[in-house]
């Protein structure tokens, strides 16, 4: 039976990280450990834990293989995004409709830069995007308090 890995965890990121490098074994021979013990950190009941070098190791490994993200900078980077988030209205109501708002802007910004391709159509573009990614990180950061989580897990 797989077990579960909460989002927003190391644990999934070395998961992910594990797919995408084809096994415990790679990771383990990155990180010079045995696959079980690589395999160890991915486990939430464990008190293994991974170290902040093989990580990055594993990252690196994982856009070398073409990855397009390194999972955990992916989830490092966005943790830290959530603890500065202004999540002041906890209200998940307003999150989505904001969201909703947000990302619908972003996609609408994003098809007309696909049309026309110019300068102005760019930058609006990626200030939509970032709008939106900011608006996500807010609801997240919303869900989290209201839940009293701040991701010790």
């Amino acid at each position: 039976m797989t077990k579960r890995r909460e989002p927003l965890t190391f644990h999934l990121a070395l998961t992910k990280a594990a797919a995408i490098l084809g096994g415990w074994d790679t990771v383990g021979g990155i990180c010079g450990v045995t696959p079980r013990a690589a395999s160890n950190w991915s486990e939430p009941d464990t008190n293994a834990e991974i170290r902040l070098i093989d990580a990055e190791r594993i990252d690196r490994a994982c856009l070398d293989q073409g990855s397009k993200v390194a999972p955990f900078h992916q989830v490092y980077s966005l943790r830290l995004d959530l603890a500065g988030a202004d999540a002041t209205d906890l209200c998940i109501t307003r999150a989505a409709a904001a969201t909703a708002k947000e990302t619908g802007e972003a996609v609408a910004a994003l098809i007309v830069l696909a049309q026309s391709a110019n300068a102005e159509d760019r930058r609006t573009a990626r200030r939509e995007i970032e709008e939106a990614i900011a608006t996500l990180t807010g609801a997240l950061a919303a869900i989290d308090r209201q839940e009293g989580n701040v991701h010790e897990r």
